[in-house]
């Protein structure tokens, strides 16, 4: 992947913990989600509000690199203002 060049990766995630980070149910996806990451420049997770507060088998990242989340308008208020906290951009769709 040291050859793959990306403006904005759209990733969807199994859980997002606010101490844990993204996560996946699928060792081999969270893998290659780090992968494609780290050749990004912005990252947008797609996940909806059930993912909210679970944590999949397999750690993709923190939340360091991620720019924006759009999920469900079900996903909990102190989600929403944690992330906008960490001047991450939430779209409630």
């Amino acid at each position: 992947m040291d050859n793959i060049a990306a403006t904005k990766l759209f990733i969807g995630v199994d859980g997002l913990d606010l101490d844990f980070g993204l996560t996946t149910s699928n060792t081999n996806e969270g893998f290659i989600n780090q992968q494609m990451i780290k050749a990004s420049q912005k990252v947008i997770v797609l996940t909806d509000s059930t993912k909210f507060g679970q944590r999949g088998f397999s750690k993709i990242r923190d939340f360091d690199k991620v720019h924006h989340i759009i999920t469900d308008i079900n996903a909990p208020q102190h989600y929403i203002d944690d992330l906008h906290s960490r001047s991450i951009g939430v779209t409630l769709a």
